[in-house]
């Protein structure tokens, strides 16, 4: 284990979350960079170097103790994109050490490191952003062998997982949704959750952008369901 004494874990979420590891209270734990260029990304803040200083290892422990003590059973380790970071398998131990279950976010770009990791996570949620087509546009990442492979291996090996799209009625129609169904056909679980706009997204045009409305969001869920075993709807709907 490395002696360094800062972390690779750039910011901790104050509260635990009850929505981010699906049946466990989680603290959340951020690492920095990512390879997308997402224009509706909530989590802007976060895209920069991945080599960005992270806070001590001391202080990460307290944090986790804390939340151990509170009754807090899950971690998540999310980004950016975590796997871009070489610190994340150290993440991964120290919060299995201190006594957490652990969920991987991952958007699915590295399928190598992906594999390493799953045997030490207990859960993955992997984002399926767009259909496969339109990745390079809407995404600015054009490898889709990468996702693709990420999808199989995590159908395959991960203990439990969820795929998940955030929808966005501009970008997201009928023929988008079922070209995703086709791509993770077989999967025991996909999320939709609503786009929800917000001032501080990177594209000028996604902070215009509507809510997802409701009924969009069910009628996507039906054209799902023949492919994946079940789809969830997540928020207020």
């Amino acid at each position: 284990m490395s002696s360094a004494p800062l972390s690779p874990v750039y910011g901790v979420l104050q509260n635990a979350s009850m929505v981010d590891f699906p049946g466990k209270l989680a603290a959340v734990f951020f690492l920095t960079g990512c390879n997308f260029k997402c224009g509706f990304c909530h989590n802007a803040a976060l895209m920069g170097r991945v080599d960005a200083a992270g806070l001590p290892w001391t202080e990460v422990e307290q944090i986790s103790r804390k939340f151990r003590d509170n009754w807090v059973e899950g971690a998540v380790v999310t980004g950016g994109e975590p796997t871009l970071n070489p610190g994340v398998f150290q993440v991964v131990e120290k919060l299995r050490e201190w006594g957490f279950a652990i969920k991987l976010d991952t958007n699915g770009s590295r399928p190598r490191i992906l594999e390493k990791l799953l045997p030490q996570v207990d859960y993955v949620a992997m984002d399926v952003k767009f259909a496969p087509a339109d990745y390079p546009a809407r995404a600015g990442f054009a490898d889709v062998a990468a996702l693709t492979e990420s999808i199989r291996l995590i159908r395959e090996q991960a203990k439990a997982y969820e795929f998940r799209t955030t929808v966005i009625e501009a970008w997201h129609d009928a023929d988008a949704m079922r070209a995703i169904g086709e791509w993770v056909r077989g999967a025991k679980l996909h999320v939709l959750q609503a786009f929800v706009p917000r001032p501080e997204l990177p594209d000028p045009a996604c902070r215009d952008m509507p809510e997802t409305r409701a009924e969009t969001l069910h009628a996507y869920a039906d054209l799902l369901r023949p492919y994946v075993d079940r789809v969830e709807i997540r928020g207020e709907f």
